[in-house]
């Protein structure tokens, strides 16, 4: 006994072999038609996915970063910046947060080319975020300024608050300021919760709103969610996002308090955003085994059928057979 004698791919001899033209044509139009399912195959092999779970938060911390970019139309000394939150603790942000006079622009902030569009991509959005870029502030002569800059990062409780800019002695003792000082126009270029991070894009981000009337409150109700990015390579980015709707009053003299109010709620439930390889490169070699062969055996069946088909309508066109003994 020998090794042919389990040879499951036997030979034919090149003299019974008949090659056609519709055959070479079928051949490369097959082969044209693999070569582009199989980049496509390697395609999905190279690219990523993302896994999306939900877990209880896993995190013990009793504190909350929030950083704050809003520039306002208004003088400095006219705003003050505080924050109440559901245990009843009050904070006085005005120390907390630098204010420092500015020109109200309603251009865009040095982050405005970030698309909200393009597809989430963890890995990158962990290495840019390695690179966190400093919060920059320019101090100007306030005499040539007619807004107010208000830019800081503060902790506060872990805990659903109101985060409130508001014109002084309106809502709170102090000084009544004049009326016709009053303007809510704003532009937010930040407003994330947590470490910072310039290069995550969050729904307020780049945004403004232009007042209407002097006594004019812009409402922001925020829900805030911890979220874990974990890339390929297994390195973790902890941070939060949120989503938000908004609600704009105008009030009659007296009757409301104009301001920015920032309202917002922490979810008890964690988002993990793990990036996943599309398939591993043993599935990838049976799909392109599948793939070509199947396809292969698929569009020689096919010729033979089109084929017989048109020489039982044209005999005189079938090619002859030798046999040979």
């Amino acid at each position: 006994m020998q090794f042919r004698d389990f040879d499951a791919f036997p030979k034919v001899e090149a003299g019974f072999v008949k090659k056609t033209g519709s055959g070479g044509i079928l051949t490369l139009l097959v082969s044209g038609i693999l070569c582009f399912l199989v980049l496509g195959e390697i395609r999905d092999y190279l690219g990523v996915r993302n896994d999306y779970t939900f877990l209880v938060d896993p995190l013990v911390n009793h504190k909350l970063q929030i950083n704050v970019d809003v520039t306002v139309a208004m003088p400095c000394e006219a705003l003050r910046i505080d924050l109440r939150d559901i245990a009843e603790v009050n904070m006085a942000l005005s120390s907390a947060i630098e204010k420092f006079p500015t020109k109200f622009s309603i251009s865009a902030s040095s982050g405005s080319g970030r698309s909200r569009q393009k597809p989430l991509n963890v890995q990158k959005l962990i290495k840019a975020a390695q690179r966190r870029a400093a919060q920059e502030s320019t101090h100007h002569d306030s005499s040539e300024m007619d807004a107010c800059r208000i830019a800081g990062s503060f902790e506060a409780n872990k805990l659903s608050g109101n985060m409130h800019i508001t014109t002084q002695g309106h809502g709170y003792y102090g000084m009544h300021l004049d009326h016709k000082l009053i303007n809510m126009t704003h532009k937010i270029d930040e407003l994330s919760f947590g470490a910072l991070y310039p290069t995550i894009v969050n729904p307020l981000d780049d945004s403004f709103e232009i007042s209407k009337d002097r006594f004019e409150a812009f409402q922001y109700f925020l829900t805030v969610v911890p979220t874990i990015y974990i890339d390929r390579r297994g390195r973790e980015l902890i941070t939060n996002q949120y989503s938000v709707n908004e609600y704009r009053k105008a009030y009659e003299e007296d009757r409301g308090i104009p301001g920015l109010f920032f309202k917002y709620d922490i979810e008890p439930i964690t988002v993990l955003i793990k990036e996943q390889s599309g398939m591993s490169f043993g599935h990838l070699l049976v799909r392109l085994a599948g793939l070509i062969c199947g396809y292969f055996v698929t569009a020689g069946m096919v010729h033979k059928v089109l084929s017989a088909v048109y020489y039982s309508f044209r005999p005189e066109a079938a090619p002859l057979q030798q046999f040979t003994k």
